[in-house]
């Protein structure tokens, strides 16, 4: 097995170290440092991104094709680590412990706070997407003390012990990290949309954390691992094809799922329906076609699947407080005011 130690609090030092173990190329976009490597150590990316408040921010995209572990040294700053796997899975143990954790996909870990060394284990030949957030420990930023002390409360644990935490599935969770990979922006920009991001998700980890600790009922309801990644799957296609003349029928044969775990999926996952997803996706995709094509409005509501111009109008106007036809004469002012 191969080993790599960290012992940086920077994340651009720790990226280099990475590429010097694993031979790849590194870019850098202000305080953004992506590593690719493709070679005999395996293939993949990682990203990371540091940000204010004591944050920062890494994701794994990798492939390894022997075991692979990173060692993380917490000493002194004792940061805290929230991991989310959107892919595949990881070992977790810390260093002078037999105890290993397996963070599966779908799976929420909070880890660290003490001085114990964090050790991940990716294993070899799996694709895995990991996203871990990072909190130093820093008594001088209030915001980063304050969720410390938040997380020992919950853990009701004495400080000098590690947090370790693995909670139930939760692909809302998964759904928000997702979104930093459609950021196509740089710099200052992307750095303020991440950290938006990251934010939410500290409270969506918090929150899943505490419905846990409570033994509330599973929030993945009845649905198995593989049923709610069949539900991600045809949210996606729906997402990249909201104009599809999609029925419950049709995508319960897709999925290979019932109509009622089909609508616990959507109801878990995007708090819509299956029939107020795909109406939700339509109108987005033909609020980017007002924006950024010269359709007219008879075109962009058969484009985007729908027969009736009138009921288009009408679900517009409810979303977008105006007619499709008043939205788009703005859109062109405002282009025109712009480019004059």
């Amino acid at each position: 097995m191969k080993t790599l130690r960290l012992t940086s609090k920077a994340i651009e030092k720790n990226i280099n170290t990475t590429n010097i173990s694993l031979g790849g190329s590194v870019s850098s976009y202000d305080d953004e440092r992506v590593l690719e490597f493709d070679n005999d150590f395996g293939s993949g990316s990682i990203m990371g991104i540091q940000l204010d408040g004591g944050f920062s921010f890494l994701q794994y995209d990798v492939c390894f094709r022997e075991d692979f572990k990173i060692s993380t040294d917490s000493a002194p700053l004792k940061p805290i680590f929230f991991m989310y796997c959107l892919k595949g899975s990881v070992q977790h143990s810390y260093g002078g412990t037999n105890t290993t954790s397996t963070l599966d996909e779908f799976q929420t870990a909070i880890l660290g706070g003490a001085g114990a060394t964090s050790e991940i284990t990716f294993t070899a030949n799996r694709r895995v997407k990991l996203c871990v957030i990072r909190v130093v420990d820093d008594a001088s930023i209030k915001d980063t003390k304050t969720l410390r002390q938040q997380m020992y409360s919950l853990f009701a644990k004495g400080k000098e012990e590690s947090l370790h935490y693995f909670g139930t599935y939760n692909i809302r969770i998964g759904e928000q990290l997702a979104q930093i990979g459609k950021i196509n922006q740089r710099g200052i920009v992307k750095k303020l949309l991440v950290e938006g991001i990251l934010n939410l998700t500290l409270a969506m980890e918090i929150e899943h954390l505490q419905s846990d600790l409570k033994e509330d009922e599973n929030p993945t309801g009845s649905l198995t691992k593989y049923e709610l990644n069949s539900i991600v799957e045809i949210s996606r296609k729906i997402e990249k094809h909201p104009e599809i003349q999609y029925s419950i029928k049709s995508i319960c044969t897709e999925c290979g799922l019932s109509a009622s775990k089909l609508q616990e999926g959507f109801k878990l996952l995007h708090d819509k329906t299956v029939s107020d997803f795909i109406r939700n996706e339509r109108l987005n995709k033909a609020e980017r076609l007002i924006t950024t094509t010269d359709m007219n409005i008879s075109e962009i509501v058969y484009t985007v699947g729908l027969s009736s111009r009138s009921y288009f109008s009408k679900i517009f106007k409810r979303r977008y407080k105006c007619s499709p036809k008043m939205y788009q004469d703005n859109k062109k002012a405002e282009v025109e005011a712009v480019t004059a």
